[in-house]
């Protein structure tokens, strides 16, 4: 099985039905399981996958308004509580971290990314 790669990344926002549609549609034909916090300032994205790299192409290809890829990383298991192929909207960051705090693992790894929290394994 081919390696779990999971990402964080923030813009300045994300208003554009028509780059929402385009990140749904790469999200199913990639098999990655999305979860978007739309709306004003920030905008966020979280994918898990095995093709989440290619996600972030399209994303980057979009040429969002102060785009940040936050974090990067190899993972074991899926933590993101979203099926693969579908895309979880949310309207503000209360609700992106209520969804998050279902899985201890995640919040904690979001908050890290967004630099809400320092890393305890950092140096």
């Amino acid at each position: 099985m081919p390696p779990l790669h999971r990402i964080l990344i923030k813009t300045h926002h994300m208003t554009s039905r028509k780059k929402i549609l385009a990140l749904t549609k790469a999200a199913k034909r990639l098999s990655c399981s999305v979860l978007l916090k739309t709306g004003g300032p920030p905008g966020v994205l979280i994918a898990e996958g095995a093709l989440a790299g290619d996600w972030v192409e399209v994303v980057r290809k979009l040429r969002y308004k102060d785009y940040h890829l936050m974090k990067r990383e190899e993972v074991e298991r899926r933590g993101l509580n979203v099926e693969p192929g579908d895309v979880k909207e949310l309207t503000n960051m209360k609700e992106l971290g209520r969804f998050l705090e279902r899985n201890r693992e995640m919040f904690e790894w979001w908050r890290v990314g967004m630099g809400f929290k320092k890393d305890e394994d950092a140096p």
